[in-house]
């Protein structure tokens, strides 16, 4: 059985101090290794956000039963893209023929309007951000579920993406199915960790996007195998950190 050393890094967040504690594992792994601790650290960021942005006439709409975010494009670092394909594969059957049939109808969806392509094409160019983030709203536009959504909830919310953990609005939650700067108040968070693990952490499997959407993990994890290299969990956490760091 693979074994763990607990570690603890203090620092201020929004000027605030905060002691994270953490498991990694002893021995080397790729990214997937410390992939728990990561998501500790982004709920625990996320949390200290909340508590330093959102007043106390305000509260967090985001809550099982609304599923309107789950139709948003979400970015995946390389590594989470292979986790996410582990996930299906454990899950049981019928449910995981299911699952995939989700991804496969929804990645058909969007290549009959060539989104990926016109993406990649957007990226290569220079595109602005606020072209891309247009971009973004045609995939909501779509209307096309996360394939884990059941019932309008997250099926798989401990595990579920970094990029997921970090969206969170403080408007009304019914403006969230037709999303505009002007309805939709999200929590903008400085310290984003599924941001610094993308621009951090890729082979040269990534490219243009540095993400990979979701709903192609499966097909992208079918043709791109796992080239990370391994290290010791604490490795990979003092890059984390000392990227973090960066001014």
């Amino acid at each position: 059985m693979a074994k763990n050393v607990s570690a603890q890094v203090n620092l201020t967040l929004y000027g605030k101090p905060i002691a994270l504690q953490f498991a990694v594992p002893a021995d080397k792994v790729t990214p997937l290794g410390v992939l728990p601790a990561l998501q500790q650290i982004d709920n625990q960021f996320v949390d200290t956000a909340v508590a330093a942005f959102v007043g106390t006439d305000q509260s967090i709409s985001c809550q099982a039963g609304c599923g309107a975010c789950c139709r948003q494009v979400v970015p995946l670092a390389e590594f989470e893209a292979y986790h996410i394909a582990a996930l299906v594969e454990r899950l049981p059957e019928p449910r995981r023929s299911a699952v995939k049939q989700r991804f496969t109808d929804g990645c058909a969806q969007l290549d009959r309007i060539g989104w990926l392509e016109r993406l990649q094409q957007q990226l290569e160019q220079g595109s602005t951000h606020d072209a891309v983030q247009n971009h973004a709203l045609d995939y909501f536009r779509q209307n096309i579920a996360c394939p884990f959504l059941e019932a309008e909830s997250c099926t798989i919310h401990p595990d579920r993406p970094l990029a997921c953990r970090e969206y969170l609005v403080t408007s009304p939650a019914e403006h969230c199915r037709e999303p505009s700067p002007d309805t939709v108040k999200h929590i903008e968070l400085k310290f984003q960790v599924s941001r610094l693990v993308r621009k951090l952490w890729k082979t040269k499997h990534i490219t243009q996007p540095d993400s990979v959407p979701m709903i192609y993990a499966l097909q992208w994890v079918k043709t791109h195998p796992n080239q990370f290299p391994k290290k010791r969990g604490a490795e990979w956490m003092q890059e984390f950190f000392d990227y973090l760091a960066k001014p």
